[in-house]
């Protein structure tokens, strides 16, 4: 069921302001990238998000957008590590996820925005991405892509914004 932006009360907060959270967003990893956080995968969901509630780290971070009722809608981390983070260190945006209900209202834009304004107040003067799937939502945002990769599970595209820090 999506739902109209526009009407909606949203929040964005930073995980650490509620990590009661983490344990919901630990199940939307699992259950959207089961590949990497599935049973048996690599991938450790609550280590990842549990990282982004150390006090005093400049990374990673995650945001949480939450209705007027504070449930939480949607996800995004920067991190420092991402593919493509050894060619272009910084700020990468990952983990860009919306739950399914709330899709195609915005709020993935939003979360977008959101980390680019957290990656600026920390002082990174520019902020990437490495996606399959997001091109479109990170170039609404006038952001450049500026590589393609091959990567084990197809070409991912990195994109680069410039940022005014605060």
């Amino acid at each position: 069921m999506s739902r109209d932006l526009d009407r909606m009360n949203i929040a964005i907060i930073a995980l650490g302001d509620d990590p009661v959270l983490l344990k919901i967003l630990e199940t939307w990893f699992v259950e959207e990238w089961a590949d990497w956080y599935g049973p048996g995968q690599p991938g450790d969901a609550r280590e990842d998000l549990e990282k982004c509630l150390l006090p005093n780290a400049r990374l990673p971070r995650c945001l949480v957008a939450l209705d007027g009722d504070g449930r939480p809608l949607g996800t995004v981390s920067l991190r420092d590590t991402s593919p493509g983070s050894d060619l272009y260190p910084g700020a990468w945006l990952t983990a860009l996820l919306v739950h399914r209900d709330f899709r195609k209202a915005g709020i993935g834009i939003k979360l977008i925005a959101a980390a680019e304004r957290e990656a600026a107040r920390i002082g990174f003067p520019e902020i990437l991405t490495a996606t399959a799937t997001a091109g479109s939502l990170v170039l609404r945002r006038d952001w450049q892509q500026v590589k393609t990769l091959q990567s084990a599970s197809g070409p991912l595209d990195i994109y680069r914004k410039a940022l005014e820090t605060t």
